[in-house]
C-alpha cells in the first residue's frame, strides 16, 4: 500500500467515525478529500500535502470544524426556542461558508457577532429563570395555607415580576411562547388559571378577587368565634392525642388568603 493510499484510507476512517447529524461538514470534508486524492497522480504523503496546498482542502479541515460548531449552536438554539439566536448563528454559518476562514473568521465582524449571540443567550436564560420563579411562587401561594410562608411567596412573586420588567419584557409576551409555558408542565386549564392569576395579581396586587376575599373573611370570623367558644374542648382533645409532635389546629389568619396553626399542647417524643 502506497503512502497516499494510507492517507486515503485514514480519511475515510475519519469520515466513518463522524456522526452526520453532529459533524456533517467534517464528514463531507474527509470523504471529498479521500475521493480527490484518488483522482490525483501522486504516490507519497509528501506529494499529497504539496498538492492540496493551493486547493480548498488546505484549510478545509479547520473550516469544516468551525462550521460544525456553528451547526450545533443553531440546532441548540432551535431546540431551546431561541429564534433570534438561531437566526444570528445561521447568518454566521452562511457568511463563513461564503467568505472562508481567512476573510471572515476572527474578524471584527466575527467577534461582534459572537458577542451579540452571547448577550441574546444570557437574556433568554434570565427570562427563563425569572419565569420559573414566577410559576414556583404561584404554586406556593396556591397550596401553602400558612400566612407567613404565603406572604414570603407573594413578596418573591413581586420581586420576580419586577425583575422581568427590568428586562423590558412583559409576562404576557412570555406566555405567548410555548418555550416558556412548557416549563410549567400543566394542563391547558392549569396554564389558563396560572395566567389569569398572574394578570389579576399584576393589576390589583392581591391574590384573590373581591368575592373570594369576602367569603374567606366570613369563614375566618365564623371559625375564630367557634374556636374561642370551644377553647376548653379543643384543649381536652389535644390532651388525648398521642402524636410525637406538637398538636395544633388551623384557623384563618388576619390575612384573608391564609391560615395560622395554633398549638394545643406539646408532646415530648
Amino acid at each position: 500500500m502506497t503512502d497516499v493510499r494510507k492517507v486515503i484510507t485514514l480519511n475515510r476512517l475519519r469520515a466513518q467515525m463522524l456522526d452526520e447529524t453532529i459533524s456533517p461538514a467534517q464528514k463531507k470534508y474527509y470523504l471529498d478529500l479521500a475521493q480527490w486524492l484518488e483522482q490525483q497522480n501522486i504516490q507519497t504523503s509528501e506529494e499529497a500535502t504539496h498538492s492540496i496546498r493551493n486547493t480548498p482542502y488546505y484549510d478545509g479541515a479547520a473550516l469544516a470544524k468551525e462550521l460544525d460548531g456553528i451547526h450545533l449552536r443553531i440546532k441548540a438554539a432551535r431546540e431551546l426556542g431561541f429564534k433570534d439566536v438561531e437566526e444570528l448563528y445561521t447568518k454566521r454559518y452562511d457568511k463563513l461558508l461564503s467568505k472562508g476562514l481567512k476573510e471572515y473568521a476572527f474578524s471584527q465582524e466575527w467577534i461582534d457577532g459572537y458577542n451579540q449571540a452571547q448577550k441574546l443567550i444570557t437574556r433568554h436564560l434570565q427570562e427563563k429563570e425569572i419565569f420559573a420563579r414566577i410559576f414556583c411562587n404561584y404554586v406556593r401561594i396556591a397550596i401553602i395555607p400558612e400566612q407567613k410562608q404565603r406572604q414570603e411567596s407573594i413578596k418573591n412573586l413581586n420581586k420576580a415580576l419586577e425583575d422581568l420588567e427590568k428586562l423590558d419584557v412583559s409576562f404576557s409576551e412570555l406566555v405567548c411562547n410555548k418555550v416558556f409555558t412548557q416549563l410549567t408542565m400543566t394542563t391547558e386549564d392549569g396554564l389558563k388559571h396560572f395566567i389569569d392569576f398572574i394578570e389579576k395579581f399584576q393589576k390589583s396586587g392581591i391574590v384573590v378577587d373581591t368575592k373570594d376575599r369576602d367569603q374567606l373573611k366570613k369563614e375566618q370570623k365564623r371559625i375564630g368565634q367557634w374556636a374561642k367558644k370551644n377553647a376548653s374542648k379543643l384543649m381536652d382533645v389535644g390532651k388525648l392525642e398521642q402524636w410525637n409532635r406538637a398538636s395544633c389546629i388551623a384557623v384563618p389568619s388576619e390575612n384573608s388568603v391564609g391560615y395560622d396553626f395554633i398549638a394545643m399542647k406539646e408532646v415530648k417524643g
